[in-house]
């Protein structure tokens, strides 16, 4: 039997989704060995998780321009750096696909509109004189990251940044993000889960910087979705199963920055009209779109793993001493 495009996708994206909720048990575990919430210390303590790293992205975004300015990789973390860079490559090949077949926000996402959809049949849209300004509120957000640390750092204060005792355990931060969250990010967490249960693809749409990041440089991506407009009857199945809701049965090429090459629309499409190619004559279909894809982004973890870049480098006296206080650690 033939499995739809987009199978291949929700394959990829679950794997990396319970791969990020071990990653995500050992960095606990290696936590609470160092005495995290006043637990006691394990005897045998088990190795740092590197790639817990992966939900750094703007400590990321500040390693990536101190290698680029110092001329060698800074060693606390090197991981995130190494990810921000495969989910950049992944995205420029693949058009913004770590979006639709890495991140597990998507993911949280697509389930998150189920319900709706099997009960009301249909999902709410916005319109376009209110979509279009609040899209925009992604890229303002990352205008400011890209003015605070690709225009104002420099390499004083990014080596004093990476240096510093927020950065080293910036990761164990995050832990307690989750695990101690607070009332306020718990209500903000639940309204965007309702938001993103109304209006598919919430987040992503109208405020992750990151996702606005990736889609701008996505647009020099060779490949993308093609219609063939001999073959479409205009039965618009592709373009409402689009999580960007993008116009796909008008488009000969879709361009726009919000798509992730997901292959929803292709998998909708009851003419196989709906193709992901890069010339005319070149077609990659679902399987080896997700081959090249997770090549792609473990292509890079194996180069930052042979070339001594991916342990994280702070050292054991630094965690004994800072992860039991780390969440009394404020941003510099």
């Amino acid at each position: 039997m033939k499995l739809a495009p987009r199978t291949y996708r929700q394959t990829v994206q679950w794997g990396f989704f319970l791969f990020i909720l071990y990653l995500g048990f050992q960095l606990w575990r290696f936590a609470v060995s160092y005495g995290l919430n006043g637990a006691l210390p394990e005897t045998s303590r088990p190795p740092y998780p590197d790639g817990a790293e992966g939900f750094l992205p703007i400590g990321a975004l500040t390693s990536l321009k101190y290698w680029l300015v110092a001329g060698h990789v800074h060693s606390a973390h090197p991981a995130a750096m190494f990810i921000f860079i495969g989910a950049i490559a992944v995205s420029v090949i693949f058009k913004k696909s770590f979006c639709g077949w890495i991140c597990p926000i998507g993911l949280i996402s697509d389930w998150l509109r189920r319900p709706w959809r099997r009960l009301f049949k249909r999902e709410l849209s916005l319109p376009p004189w209110l979509d279009y300004p609040l899209r925009s509120l992604k890229y303002i957000i990352l205008l400011f990251f890209f003015w605070a640390i690709v225009m104002n750092m420099d390499k004083a204060a990014l080596q004093g940044f990476l240096d510093g005792d927020y950065w080293k355990v910036a990761d164990i931060k995050m832990l307690l993000f989750f695990t101690n969250i607070s009332a306020l990010a718990l209500d903000v967490i639940i309204t965007l889960a309702i938001l993103s249960l109304l209006l598919k693809g919430f987040w992503c749409r109208y405020l992750c910087p990151y996702g606005a990041l990736l889609g701008l440089l996505s647009l020099a991506s060779p490949f993308g979705i093609r219609r063939d407009k001999d073959r479409c009857t205009g039965c618009r199945k592709c373009a409402r199963e689009c999580p960007a809701s993008l116009p796909v049965d008008r488009k000969e090429r879709v361009i726009s920055p919000e798509c992730t090459s997901c292959q929803s629309c292709i998998s909708a499409c009851p003419e196989d009209a709906i193709s992901y190619r890069a010339l005319r004559n070149f077609t990659i279909s679902g399987p080896w779109l997700a081959a090249g894809i997770l090549g792609v982004f473990l292509g890079v973890y194996v180069l930052a793993l042979a070339t001594g870049h991916w342990h994280s480098g702070v050292s054991q006296a630094d965690l004994r001493r800072l992860i039991p206080v780390a969440g009394s650690l404020e941003h510099p």
